[in-house]
């Protein structure tokens, strides 16, 4: 007699008790993988934004070479009518920044090509033309930090200014003058409204004189930067604040309605990136000693910093 034999197929898959550890173990390994992937990402965005930085630094020192001086931070004064502002007509009152001279030296010939110095950027007597306002409103990729998340523009209505990841360091001297004379063109660096200065001028020495810092979000308007326009507290920055004090924090003054403090920040974690007067970029922590931060914004300071304390 035959037998009907049954032939039982293998079970394929995986049991709810499998699949729910293998998930977990897939969750574990994300978790595990996420933070070194961020880190890497951060790490890249950073030595951009120090390669961002030696640019500048060295565009800087070209300029010095071939004018035998280093730009203003602004070209032009702003109601100021004492020395050196004394007897200027309006016409020479513009708010052309230091980064637009250097255009020339950072591959950017046609930009600066571009504007109408004539009548200078932000000018008090004929305003913004046509032809500026297109010019201002170019965002060239050496003033954006990766890790900045500022919107690319300001919208002032007329005109959208393009705004930038970097301040020129100008002193001391910040937010407890208000927006006073002396910050302006009396400051204790080598960025200002006006005043041009040399190598010589630099008596604590180029390796101990910071000239270019980080910004962050610069869209709004407690912490304006448009990287064209050479103002106080914006793209004309002060060390009086400790690094990444939060905007509206610490040492304020608010001639606008809007607490501004004109401190150097940063999107990446613990400090702020700068450019030194002999070229260098270093990173310098928040946690750094004010005073001794303090000290490398002065151009004649006689205060003696290594290292080692930054």
């Amino acid at each position: 007699m035959r037998r009907n034999t049954v032939f039982r197929r293998p079970q394929l898959g995986f049991t709810l008790v499998e699949l729910l550890v293998v998930i977990a173990i897939i969750g574990i390994l994300v978790g595990l993988l996420l933070p070194a992937v961020q880190a890497a990402r951060e790490a890249a965005r950073r030595m951009q934004c120090s390669n961002n930085l030696k640019q500048l630094a060295l565009a800087n020192a070209n300029y010095e070479g071939a004018f035998k001086v280093y730009p203003p931070g602004r070209m032009g004064c702003d109601g100021i009518t004492n020395s050196p502002c004394n007897n200027d007509p309006n016409f020479r009152r513009v708010g052309t920044s230091a980064l637009v001279m250097l255009l020339p030296y950072l591959e950017q010939r046609p930009l600066y090509d571009s504007m109408d110095f004539n009548n200078g950027l932000y000018s008090l007597q004929f305003g913004m033309n046509a032809r500026n306002q297109r010019a201002v409103e170019v965002r060239p990729p050496f003033v954006v930090c990766p890790s900045d998340t500022a919107l690319a523009f300001i919208d002032l209505g007329t005109y959208k200014p393009a705004t930038g990841s970097y301040a020129m360091v100008s002193g001391t001297r910040g937010a407890n003058e208000g927006i006073g004379a002396g910050l302006k063109i009396a400051n204790t660096g080598m960025f200002m409204y006006k005043r041009s200065f040399k190598t010589r001028d630099a008596l604590d020495g180029t390796s101990s004189m910071l000239i270019f810092g980080e910004v962050r979000d610069g869209h709004l308007p407690e912490v304006y930067n448009i990287w064209t326009n050479g103002s106080r507290h914006e793209s004309l920055r002060a060390t009086l604040n400790p690094i990444n004090t939060a905007p509206g924090a610490g040492v304020w003054t608010s001639p606008y309605g809007v607490r501004i403090n004109g401190a150097f920040h940063s999107r990446h974690p613990g400090g702020v990136m700068f450019a030194f007067l002999d070229g260098h970029v270093s990173f310098l922590p928040d946690t750094i000693n004010l005073t001794a931060y303090r000290a490398l914004s002065t151009r004649e300071g006689k205060e003696p910093i290594r290292d080692t304390e930054y």
